[in-house]
């Protein structure tokens, strides 16, 4: 059954800040040839984002409404179709995920210091 509820409980990442995070960790890394990471960094991110999430909510209303009238040819469709998104967004994850692993190793332009197991964070 479709949820037609009006409030929408999705929260979001603020992948401007998080483009922003990343590439200040590319300057202290000194990285300059940035095909050397794997997200992409030649689009906003922010408005890929908005646009894949906007396109698997869409998906799963179209499939939820095509089951709802037994229509599983569409609900198939739009099924797969939300798989392709779903991965396509999972993919872009994967990228900065990776960037951000690579980014957190010591290397001759930057060594990061030894976290102390007391470490508290500042409030």
């Amino acid at each position: 059954m479709l949820n037609n509820n009006d409030k929408n409980l999705m929260s979001s990442i603020d992948f401007n800040n998080l483009r922003k995070l990343v590439n200040d960790f590319i300057r202290l890394k000194e990285i300059k040839d940035l095909d050397s990471l794997d997200a992409d960094y030649s689009f906003d991110w922010q408005e890929d984002a908005n646009e894949m999430i906007d396109d698997i909510n869409n998906y799963v209303r179209q499939a939820l409404t095509a089951l709802e009238n037994e229509d599983f040819s569409q609900a198939l469709y739009n099924s797969v179709s939300l798989r392709i998104q779903v991965q396509a967004l999972s993919n872009t994850l994967a990228g900065i995920t990776n960037d951000l692993i690579l980014l957190h190793r010591d290397d001759e332009n930057h060594t990061w210091p030894i976290i102390p197991e007391d470490y508290l964070l500042p409030k």
